[in-house]
């Protein structure tokens, strides 16, 4: 009677956060961004051959992108799906809001006290971090759900790893923490399986796979710390104390701090989140702002009674934004998504004598959360979703065959993913093209009678092109 009693609650809840995360999951956000169509078109490819679109047979560690490598976990749970559902948005999404869901069980199980247990899985069930994220195909999410799913079984965070990129540097991180604080019971077998199942990703440490997302993004590999000191070691005398003084490792210190700080702050938590609109709706921070107060209740409780479970929640909560922090673009909602969890469970620690004015109030931004999520974000910014790839390939073809050669704009984004993804073009064409075609970090210039780029254009030509963000057809 008692399981009953507790059981109903939490049911409610993961279906109210099924429903959230599956309503018009296919036509909200509007279009797939073009990684979206990539990791459907990939899921296609090796559902149908064996190999990703460029060719290469099962990748294990990550699939080859446009000018880097994504983790290949996301990309082989999208199978499934496609194979379900066929090659479309939702089949791409179902994952993400599949794993979102189920993340939220996990924060229930994760507390022991169930009164609080139930509103950290009702709050992550609503969550505006939680939800914009769940509804897009993005890697990050799979990321979070085996994180937290490593407090139980901690292989689950090697494979996290395979997962998402930030998840490299925190998941080892993560283990030591659990290991610490007795989560982990038996340290050394537990060791060795983590060892193992990451050895791929040791094995090629130094290589592109691994290494090119990070040098791309690092805040660490940009020279302007390096010139800003020397211009000042130079200013300032070009003595030992000068070179101590402005050495370079306090310029990018400066730089780490300041990313990993613009995590915890009010307007990124509460007013308008990640300043990318796809992964904030612009308006409406992380969290609500209902949360604040509970927020920092919870905190000092936690602080105050430093339990094993708080310690470990408090070690996971200022170590989540680390990843984020050695990126140059901060604060960023996908590589930060892990500190999601503690601050919604301190929040729900703190709500416990407050709850009913707090659900009130929660209520209310909610239900606004939502009504700016599906009524005015999808029209705000279609744009940023390449809303419109797809009733343009549709005309492209279905009129192909009146033109001797099409040409499509790269301004909009990644036109050749698209064409293939929305004709369900047969991966052996693409890959059989792989080594013959012109690319531009590895996107496919050329597809046929299609050029994916702008020239000058042969007469008996269809052409698109962009204007005003938007696509024009003509005839040449």
């Amino acid at each position: 009677m008692v399981i009953c009693k507790i059981a109903k609650p939490i049911i409610v809840v993961i279906i109210l956060a099924a429903i959230l995360r599956f309503y018009h999951l296919g036509i909200n956000p509007p279009s797939p961004y073009w990684e979206e169509a990539a990791l459907g078109y990939d899921a296609y490819s090796i559902l149908k051959t064996g190999k990703d679109f460029h060719g290469n047979s099962w990748p294990l560690i990550a699939f080859e992108s446009f000018g880097d490598y994504k983790p290949s976990l996301y990309f082989y749970t999208t199978v499934p799906s496609v194979a379900l559902f066929g090659l479309n948005t939702f089949a791409v999404r179902f994952p993400s809001a599949l794993f979102g869901t189920l993340t939220v069980l996990l924060v229930y199980l994760l507390i022991k006290d169930k009164r609080t247990a139930l509103i950290a899985s009702l709050l992550l069930a609503i969550s505006p971090w939680h939800l914009q994220l769940s509804r897009a195909g993005f890697e990050a999410n799979l990321g979070l759900f085996l994180l937290v799913l490593g407090v139980f079984w901690s292989p689950a965070l090697a494979l996290s790893m395979y997962a998402y990129h930030a998840n490299r540097i925190l998941a080892p991180l993560l283990f030591l923490v659990l290991a610490a604080t007795g989560r982990i019971k038996k340290i050394w077998s537990s060791s060795i399986v983590f060892l193992v199942l990451i050895l791929p990703i040791l094995w090629q440490f130094n290589s592109p796979v691994i290494r090119q997302r990070f040098a791309e993004t690092s805040a660490l590999a940009t020279l302007d710390p390096i010139i800003k000191s020397n211009q000042l070691i130079a200013a300032d005398g070009g003595g030992t104390i000068a070179r101590l003084v402005h050495h370079r490792f306090w310029h990018y210190s400066q730089i780490f701090l300041t990313n990993y700080f613009n995590h915890f702050s009010f307007k990124y938590l509460f007013l308008s989140g990640d300043t990318n609109p796809r992964h904030s709706i612009q308006t409406v921070g992380g969290l609500y702002l209902i949360q604040l107060p509970f927020l920092l209740y919870g905190l000092l409780q936690s602080l105050k009674k430093r339990t094993k479970t708080d310690l470990m929640l408090l070690a996971w909560l200022f170590l989540a934004p680390i990843p984020a922090a050695l990126t140059l673009a901060s604060p960023h909602a996908l590589r930060s998504l892990p500190m999601l969890i503690p601050l919604t469970i301190f929040t729900a620690k703190g709500v416990i004598r407050f709850k009913k004015i707090f659900l009130i109030i929660l209520l209310i931004e909610a239900s606004r959360y939502l009504y700016l999520y599906h009524q005015v974000y999808p029209n705000q910014w279609s744009s940023q979703w390449q809303y419109g790839y797809q009733e343009m390939v549709q005309y492209v073809d279905a009129n192909q065959d009146k033109y001797n050669q099409i040409y499509i704009t790269r301004q909009l984004g990644r036109p050749s993913i698209y064409y293939w993804f929305y004709t369900k073009t047969d991966p052996r064409l693409v890959q059989a093209l792989n080594s013959s075609v012109p690319k531009d970090q590895g996107e496919y210039l050329e597809f046929g009678k299609i050029k994916f780029q702008d020239e000058d254009y042969l007469p008996n030509s269809l052409v698109v092109s962009e204007e005003s963000g938007k696509f024009k057809i003509y005839e040449n």
